[in-house]
This record gives structure tokens, C-alpha cells and sequence, in this order.
């Protein structure tokens, strides 16, 4: 199966991941725009089903390689910044400003 051309509405913006359950939902809210089912979304990152299950759901430990193949493949990718940075503070006020209507909170709902 060949991925969809994602629609970036949601997953356009950085965010600060204060937890796995952040990722998860970010990784989640990526499959559902490309309109995948987990365990076509799992075969195309070359991950078991168990495994895209448990990062979505932010439970269990996920190894970082495997983290990092699943965001690679899924059109995603990680950031590590300092927190003074500038592009850390922007994505904090972006973040407050949006925090009211958060599609990742939405989609889960």
C-alpha cells in the first residue's frame, strides 16, 4: 500500500512532547490523515502491530531506533532543542495560543 498524500492541517505545527502519550497522538492523528489502518501503518514502518499500538498509546517503552524509523516513515520527524532556545520559546506560544482547541485533544474525544 502506498501512503496518501498527507493533509498536514493539524500535524503542520512543532510541539513540545512533555510525555509518550504526546507522541502517540501525534503519530495517531498522522495515520488517520493518510487514512491508514494501524496494522497497514504498522507493515509500511516495518514495526509489529503491538508495537504501533503501544506508541500510539503512549504505554510501554518504545525503543528510540523504533521510534525514530515509525516518525521517519510516517512523515514525522524529532527535534531536540535547547529550552531557551528561539524555536522553542515560538512553539510555546503557539502552543498557548492553540491550547484551547487542540485537534490532538479533539481527535481523541
Amino acid at each position: 500500500m502506498k501512503l496518501a498524500r498527507p493533509i498536514d492541517i493539524e500535524v503542520a505545527s512543532p510541539r513540545i512532547i512533555h510525555e509518550m502519550a504526546d507522541v502517540g497522538q501525534m503519530v495517531r492523528l498522522k495515520r488517520r490523515q493518510q487514512q491508514l489502518r494501524i496494522d497497514d501503518a504498522a507493515a509500511l514502518t516495518a514495526v509489529s502491530v503491538d508495537l504501533f499500538s503501544r506508541l500510539e498509546n503512549g504505554k510501554g517503552a518504545v525503543r528510540l531506533d523504533k521510534l525514530l524509523q515509525v516518525l521517519d516513515a510516517m512523515g514525522l520527524c524529532m527535534v531536540v532543542a535547547s529550552k531557551q532556545s528561539e524555536l522553542v520559546r515560538d512553539i510555546s506560544k503557539v502552543q498557548v495560543i492553540t491550547s484551547e482547541s487542540s485537534p490532538l485533544r479533539d481527535q481523541e474525544a
